[in-house]
């Protein structure tokens, strides 16, 4: 987990705060060393697009505490705790390992250029794709009612290595479910309780209203909403916020979606307005914390008990879905994925 957070960080550095290519040569070529120095740390660690492999390749970890020859004309140091990294080739002096630098960086650039690109075509077509479920009748892409799902499959997507529309996984593939196709039920014990309505329920139909929700970090009080009934008279409310319930970010900010931790009943009265903080999960290890930024409702839950159990499960079970994007074959559910929970 810690390598692949310090993969993003470094990313970062080259990639320029917005996530794009707008990072400076000498920014770029600091991630590429950083990333470099990385991949020799472990062997797990791929922070190197395979582009840039032939011009500063991977490093191996090793034990020798002499320079040597590696066996493909490069020279090897022992670097910190006994890894070795790649100090130039053998022969190279210190103006041609800068200019191989230099190299890696501008085709660093023209990759992450490629990857830029993709974002708002990516987008454009998942929102289009997410506004044609009814979602109640308002449509499933609503910026006035803080709702939308398209941008998080983007996301997700974009996370898993796609550069081609033809390649975007819908909800299904990650796992979630849609309120269209299975509404999100409550327990038979709330359903039965007078005046007691689910979350996704309550905004599409107009009954509540999201004034604003912004992510927070994940965890404890993570997600914060301010929400109001909409009701002129009438009695108490209770709007139930299930587990299992996503946020999503409304533009490319690469930070982290959150999916709420546990159920939440919220009572208000007609009119009334209320602030909460809710306990959420980060959906995207690999992506920064959400620091105040909007966040919209989804049409997309999750009801897989063994998942929502804990932050690691959830983190390892989306990691393999973003690992699956661009695999060929359809694979079979395992039974934790076909097994649904309570609400």
């Amino acid at each position: 987990a810690g390598v692949r957070v310090t993969v993003f960080n470094i990313k970062q550095r080259g990639e320029g705060e917005d996530g794009g290519e707008d990072g400076g040569v000498a920014d770029v070529m600091s991630a590429i060393e950083a990333m470099q120095s990385l991949n020799s740390a472990t062997a797990t660690a791929t922070a190197l697009p395979a582009a840039l492999t032939d011009i500063v390749p991977s490093v191996q970890r090793g034990e020798e505490e002499v320079e040597e020859d590696d066996g493909g004309g490069y020279k090897m140091k022992k670097g910190k705790k006994g890894r070795k990294r790649v100090v130039r080739k053998l022969g190279e002096s210190n103006e041609e390992y800068q200019a191989r630098l230099e190299e890696a960086a501008r085709k660093y650039k023209e990759y992450l250029a490629k990857r830029k690109a993709i974002r708002s075509v990516m987008r454009e077509e998942c929102e289009r794709q997410y506004s044609m479920y009814p979602a109640g009748g308002g449509g499933g892409e609503d910026p006035s009612s803080k709702r939308g799902s398209g941008m998080l499959i983007a996301h997700l997507n974009y996370v898993g290595g796609v550069s081609q529309v033809d390649q975007i996984k819908k909800h299904g593939h990650f796992g979630f479910k849609h309120r269209d196709e299975a509404p999100l039920k409550l327990s038979k014990n709330k359903a039965k309780q007078p005046g007691t309505i689910e979350f996704h329920e309550a905004v599409t139909s107009g009954k509540l209203s999201i004034v604003q929700a912004t992510g927070h970090s994940f965890g404890g009080k993570s997600l914060h909403l301010e929400l109001r009934l909409e009701a002129e008279v009438g009695p108490r409310v209770t709007v139930v916020l299930c587990k299992g319930t996503i946020f999503q970010h409304i533009g490319w900010v690469h930070k982290q979606n959150l999916m709420v931790i546990g159920n939440n009943s919220i009572d208000l009265y007609p009119k009334e307005r209320v602030k909460l903080k809710v306990d959420a999960y980060c959906m995207n290890l690999s992506c920064g914390c959400a620091h105040g930024e909007t966040m919209y409702l989804t049409d997309l839950y999750m009801t897989n008990e063994k998942v929502l159990a804990h932050q690691s499960r959830v983190w390892n079970y989306l990691d393999q879905k973003y690992e699956e994007v661009l695999n060929k074959e359809v694979l079979k559910p395992s039974s934790e994925e076909a097994e649904d929970g309570e609400d």
